[in-house]
């Protein structure tokens, strides 16, 4: 396995209607800034992931966008959210991502159990994820020898 570099947040910010899908002004706002933050600060993205469109929500679509159109690449969203296990196998295994970053932008419910099932060392990364972190990145670098070195990056915006 080569070495590989993983970016995992939350979406940006939503609404307090839980009805509402989107993200809000304030989201929009923090994902046109990501469009620029990250690859000035980590390198231009060789993959997106957000999970899949659902009926509840669209808001880790929408965070990668103004990044996938910034970086000219496609957002991967074929995993739901409860698919995070699917992922993070996919990720740690398939030479696909060798030598490669990869962005992954998804629920923080699901955070914690995609950090653990990346084999991230318990106390490395928010478990849970606070509800009101919209602001957080965990840097994942997987080693040729597959063990997970995360890093806490706060977005400065």
């Amino acid at each position: 396995m080569g070495a590989r570099t993983i970016l995992i947040m939350r979406h940006a910010e939503k609404p307090d209607d839980t009805h509402d899908p989107d993200l809000t002004d304030a989201g929009r706002d923090r994902a046109g800034h990501l469009a620029s933050y990250l690859p000035a600060t980590f390198g231009k993205p060789d993959f997106l992931f957000a999970s899949s469109l659902s009926r509840r929500s669209r808001r880790p679509i929408e965070t990668l966008e103004p990044l996938a159109a910034q970086c000219g690449l496609a957002i991967d969203d074929s995993y739901a959210d409860q698919d995070y296990g699917a992922l993070a196998h996919d990720l740690r295994k398939d030479a696909t991502y060798d030598d490669a970053l990869v962005v992954v932008c998804w629920h923080h419910g699901n955070i914690p159990n995609m950090m653990h099932a990346l084999k991230a060392a318990d106390g490395s990364y928010p478990d849970p994820w606070d509800r009101d972190v919209f602001d957080l990145i965990l840097r994942i670098d997987l080693h040729h020898d597959g063990a997970p070195e995360v890093t806490e990056v706060t977005e400065p915006f």
